[in-house]
């Protein structure tokens, strides 16, 4: 009778510490896709304080294009301001542009890793619930799972309110957001580039004796502009490849030690082992692709050397 009281009591053990295990596995793929919103979020907030600025430049140069119109004797200056503020318009639209790939990529990261992610029980939003729950598929309509009635895709509105925060689903999904925002920035007056009918052209009179040397703008400086424009958003898009390696590699570590405790319990290791191996690809990955970036820039650096020579 001991004897099997020590058996009941060495089964309880290790079922408890297999579901600490699957718990503590479980909520750092919560933390992980939870960050990973917040910091898409936080970039979104940025762009919107960016749509106002750039807004604000916009209007400065229809002033200044204005102003150069009105006062031909004074447009070497004015056009020179004119040309900073395009400048300023077109950094901000590389930026905004490529901000909200960042934060659809990231989205679609956080889908894409949800796959095998067990959740336990689970209460739909029509009162139905779910035991056993383990995740199949997240697409945009709803998330498919694995339960202990079978197999099924959960539409976005009956999926609980923490999921649909954690896999971006739903009317307030920050994809949605995005593509709004996107649209209305393509809608605004004066998003459209210089040739916007809506921005009068400049017409300076060909009898202004100051016209002449502004006119003479030489296609070496169209291409100086162009070439640091692109060097600034190859910029823009390395400085973020470290910390997404940084990210990959400290989860396949901390993968790899639950696979090494897993080992040492002598339970089922391959699943831990898998998942560290695909952040290390990942890594990886993004270790190339931002050396690919790296060697394009240099290739930019020295065409911007050429044409500054030649200019």
């Amino acid at each position: 009778m001991f004897e099997e009281s020590k058996i009941w009591v060495t089964l309880l053990l290790v079922s408890l510490i297999i579901s600490f295990s699957y718990y503590i596995h479980y909520q750092d793929t919560i933390d992980d896709a939870n960050l990973a919103l917040q910091q898409s979020q936080s970039k979104l907030a940025s762009m919107k304080d960016l749509l106002s600025v750039k807004k604000k430049s916009w209007n400065e140069k229809e002033r200044v294009v204005n102003k150069i119109k009105a006062e031909t004797d004074k447009n070497t200056t004015l056009l020179k301001t004119q040309e900073t503020l395009d400048q300023r318009y077109h950094q901000a639209d590389n930026d905004f542009k490529y901000a909200l790939q960042s934060m659809k990529e990231a989205v679609e990261r956080t889908r894409n890793n949800a796959p095998g992610t067990e959740l336990g029980e689970i209460k739909l939003a029509n009162g139905k619930t779910l035991l056993n729950v383990k995740i199949r598929k997240v697409e945009e309509s709803g998330i498919s799972f694995i339960h202990a009635d079978g197999v099924g895709t959960i539409p976005s509105d009956q999926v609980p309110e923490n999921l649909k925060e954690q896999y971006d689903l739903g009317p307030n999904a920050l994809v949605s957001m995005i593509l709004t925002a996107q649209s209305a920035l393509l809608q605004e007056p004066g998003t459209e580039g210089i040739d916007n009918p809506s921005i009068p052209s400049l017409e300076i009179p060909a009898s202004s004796p100051s016209v002449s040397p502004i006119a003479k703008i030489t296609i070496d400086d169209s291409k100086i502009k162009n070439i640091r424009y692109r060097m600034a958003e190859l910029d823009s898009r390395i400085a973020t490849y470290p910390g997404l390696v940084a990210q990959y590699r400290a989860a396949a570590k901390s993968h790899q030690a639950l696979a090494e405790s897993a080992k040492r319990r002598g339970v089922p290791s391959t699943r831990h082992t898998e998942n560290a191996n695909k952040n290390l690809s990942q890594a990886a990955l993004l270790e190339n692709q931002k050396a690919s970036l790296l060697e394009e820039r240099g290739k930019l650096a020295v065409e911007l050397e050429y044409a500054m020579r030649g200019k």
